[in-house]
């Protein structure tokens, strides 16, 4: 999330977002316009969802359910490592839920690159350091070259490939020339001039180095590859297809890449060369094959090596986003790993209105395929009957219950998590105990949040939100209890959790900021008066924004030190409560409200609100009574009242209508849930100007008056 929410969306588009998504920014959920990932509070993911979730599940990023699997084939721990830090796009998730990239820095951090020194700029059009290093050390071991031949060519590798480099040059060694003509491959294929390129390279690899037989056979592999998919890359550089690959050239770099490793077995590029096998074989469509492939590597890759997150991408990319990659995958029975990837994603319901894509006679067909992995059959047949609507009962007879274990694989959790789900749609009286019991094994990263969210679900549909959100609770994880704290928690019990010195700041600063807005807007001004003597003086809180990243939450400290007089004469906030307290309808103080409102940003904002007809985290009943008091509430109300004082009445008609500035949408109101109730919101341009010719008119003297040019 890009800042807390402020009266800036005035369109359709923005104003309905307020409510209807959700953001999360470090770790609180706020309502945001702009959020690149509004994630869904709930265990469930029957289509694709930005939240991934640590079980294997249709809605994961297909790459997600890969290195799941791979991470459950040889068991790896966690321990010893954290959370990553989350970015601006992942900050909203936080420890329940993750994105692929989000799962990579977590599992792999890397350490940000050192900067280019400045006096060693780095070449836009010439080959990789790594390569020209390689080059260089080849070149300088090699004692057959000489010394003048040496300095020329070390010069001349820093430019092959740009448009400026001179290779028309002459060298005074026999060995100098095959370092030459390395370089002239080199430059032409950098310039995309294949054929020249190959002249270059073989006649490298047929000089006495050593190092320019090796690197030179190994090039011809890659000046085949680039020729392949030349025709194949758009003017935009995007991959047009693969029906626009050159065969032949293809067919010739998997010919080229079986002399290399017959040649060099465990030659320097022997892995670069594997890799590149699978290249060809996606090229030249032998998908069949390719998935073979893929499925030895999936089962030989460690699932905590780096290597099996770059798998996981390559499969995704090459395989299983095409379909007949999916079919070649399915369609037979010596890749039961991908088929059960390819499974999951078949199970999404792109159309809740129809039946599961992947039917019950499909996957039992599959069943044979799946021998010695009755585990992972097992899972696929409880979710596919899941989501395709069986009966709960049905699906636990499927997934026996192991909620005791001491620690899970992605696979054991996942089958238990779905076995929670099912507890869950049985109403089961046992499911609350099921998911405490889960707690204790789900020691990997995300399982035990995602318990935990099994468990505030249940408490929040039989109405337990104070005893989710007691100190003594098991829902320990920060983002679940501040969407509680958000959404259904009662007065005393945000009061609770706001002086809970056991609970992190971020925390207790969302029960207090919680409890004095919803007070504020509900008309509960004696309890906030007192109220606000929970919020600390804190004088390094920042009230100068709402938006930009570093905010935690909300500061609390905005309702003591905020701003609340600018144009009209207004006391401090608690003044103005404390009369309201005991006069809701003195006009000055309403005013002097919506002054608050104005220059603290709170037009438009609002708290995390869950989608609508979803049945997720936060969807309770709101413990707050009355309905919220908006700008244009206050301005009507005064504007209604003939025997308002003039002055109040005039600012209120000069404010009605500067509410509609300078976009003609209500910027006054507070957030909506649907288009109806924001087209509810709106006043037509008829009453805005009946508004402005009253002011004009009837208060002609005063400054409102006077200053108010439009009405939009």
């Amino acid at each position: 999330m890009r800042g807390w929410q402020r009266g800036a969306a005035r369109t359709w588009v923005g104003a309905a977002a307020l409510v209807g998504a959700s953001g999360l920014a470090a770790t609180v959920a706020w309502a945001c316009a702009d959020s690149s990932c509004s994630p869904v509070w709930r265990l469930d993911a029957p289509d694709y969802a930005c939240e991934g979730r640590a079980m294997l599940s249709p809605g994961n990023d297909t790459r997600i359910n890969l290195l799941l699997l791979m991470r459950s084939l040889a068991p790896v721990s966690d321990a010893g490592a954290s959370y990553a830090k989350p970015d601006w796009d992942d900050g909203q998730l936080g420890h329940v839920f993750f994105s692929w990239k989000g799962l990579r820095e977590t599992l792999w951090p890397q350490a940000p690159e050192p900067e280019t020194a400045a006096s060693e700029p780095a070449s836009e059009c010439a080959a990789p350091k790594a390569a020209q290093d390689a080059f260089a050390a080849a070149l300088l071991a090699d004692k057959a070259v000489a010394e003048s031949d040496r300095t020329l060519l070390m010069t001349l590798r820093t430019k092959a490939g740009c448009a400026d480099a001179d290779m028309a040059i002459k060298t005074t060694s026999a060995a100098g020339r095959g370092y030459l003509d390395y370089l002239l491959g080199a430059d032409a294929f950098y310039k995309g001039e294949y054929p020249t390129a190959l002249v270059g390279f073989a006649s490298a690899s047929r000089s006495a180095s050593p190092w320019l037989q090796e690197t030179g056979n190994y090039m011809v592999i890659r000046v085949a590859l680039r020729q392949a998919v030349a025709k194949a890359i758009d003017q935009y550089g995007d991959f047009a297809g693969l029906d626009k690959i050159d065969k032949t050239a293809a067919q010739a770099a998997g010919e080229a890449i079986d002399r290399y490793l017959k040649a060099y077995p465990q030659g320097r590029y022997a892995a670069s060369a594997q890799g590149l096998k699978r290249r060809v074989l996606w090229l030249t469509g032998q998908d069949a094959a390719l998935a073979q492939s893929y499925e030895a590597m999936l089962r030989a890759t460690p699932g905590n090596s780096a290597a099996a997150a770059d798998l996981a991408e390559e499969i995704d990319n090459a395989l299983l986003q095409r379909a007949d990659g999916v079919q070649a995958v399915v369609g037979g029975d010596k890749t039961p790993l991908l088929m059960a990837v390819a499974d999951l994603k078949a199970m999404r319901l792109l159309d809740p209105a129809k039946p599961m894509p992947l039917d019950a006679q499909t996957l039992a067909a599959q069943a044979p395929a799946f021998a010695g992995h009755d585990d992972l059959y097992g899972l696929l047949d409880a979710t596919r009957a899941y989501y395709a609507g069986e009966a709960p009962r049905s699906i636990l007879t499927r997934l026996p219950d192991a909620a005791r274990s001491a620690s899970y694989t992605p696979l054991a959790f996942s089958r238990q998590v779905l076995r929670g789900m099912a507890l869950a749609k049985a109403h089961d009286a046992n499911e609350a105990g099921f998911w405490q019991e889960l707690m204790g094994g789900a020691k990997g990263l995300w399982q035990g949040p995602l318990a935990q969210l099994g468990l505030a679900l249940r408490w929040q549909r039989d109405g337990r939100i104070d005893q989710a959100l007691a100190s003594a609770s098991p829902i320990k994880d920060t983002t679940l209890r501040q969407l509680m704290l958000q959404t259904m928690a009662a007065p005393a019990t945000l009061r609770a959790n706001a002086a809970d010195a056991t609970r992190p700041d971020e925390e207790r600063n969302v029960a207090r900021f919680t409890l004095l807005y919803k007070g504020l807007t509900r008309g509960a001004y004696a309890d906030f008066t007192r109220d606000l003597a929970l919020v600390p003086a804190d004088p390094k809180a920042d009230l100068t924004a709402w938006y930009g990243a570093g905010l935690a939450t909300p500061p609390a400290q905005r309702f003591t030190r905020g701003q609340w007089s600018d144009v009209l004469p207004c006391p401090p906030l608690e003044q103005t409560a404390a009369t309201l307290a005991r006069d809701p309808a003195n006009q000055t103080a309403r005013l002097c409200l919506g002054e608050f409102y104005r220059l603290n940003g709170f037009d438009g904002f609002a708290l995390y609100t869950p989608f609508e007809k979803v049945e997720q985290l936060g969807r309770g009943k709101d413990q707050f009574r009355g309905p919220m008091l908006s700008r244009d509430a206050i301005y009507a109300a005064i504007i209604a009242d003939k025997s308002a004082a003039a002055d109040l009445r005039a600012y209120a008609l000069y404010r009605a209508v500067m509410c509609y500035a300078p976009s003609g949408a209500n910027g006054c109101a507070g957030p909506t849930p649907d288009y109806a109730a924001y087209q509810a919101q709106q006043v037509p341009k008829a009453q805005r100007k009946a508004w402005y010719d009253e002011l004009k008119a009837r208060y002609p003297t005063s400054r409102w008056a006077k200053s108010l040019r439009y009405y939009w």
